[in-house]
């Protein structure tokens, strides 16, 4: 499996909201997080596999392209930050 993670910034709640829908019907993804990152930006991180994702960033950012921020797919990233991602990271024995 080649997992990889995508994001595209948007510079509006509506047209991030936009780009999270046309990302999941583009191709078989899952998104970690779609939400407001200031007022006024929308933030949308997927992951899947590297041909998936790609597609989907693209498509994003091809509908609406002039209110794109910034957009980037990481193609096999290290199997630990899809457990930091997803907020199952085991800690170990904390100790202060």
């Amino acid at each position: 499996m080649n997992k990889a993670i995508g994001m595209v910034e948007m510079k509006t709640v509506s047209s991030g909201m936009r780009a999270a829908d046309r990302m999941v019907k583009t191709a078989e993804v899952d998104i970690l997080e779609a939400s407001t990152v200031c007022p006024g930006k929308y933030l949308v991180l997927i992951s899947g596999e590297l041909s998936a994702v790609r597609a989907s960033v693209d498509a994003a950012c091809a509908a609406d392209s002039e209110l794109v921020i910034d957009s980037f797919v990481l193609g096999a990233p290290h199997e630990s930050i899809f457990t930091a991602l997803y907020g199952t990271a085991d800690i170990g024995s904390p100790e202060a």
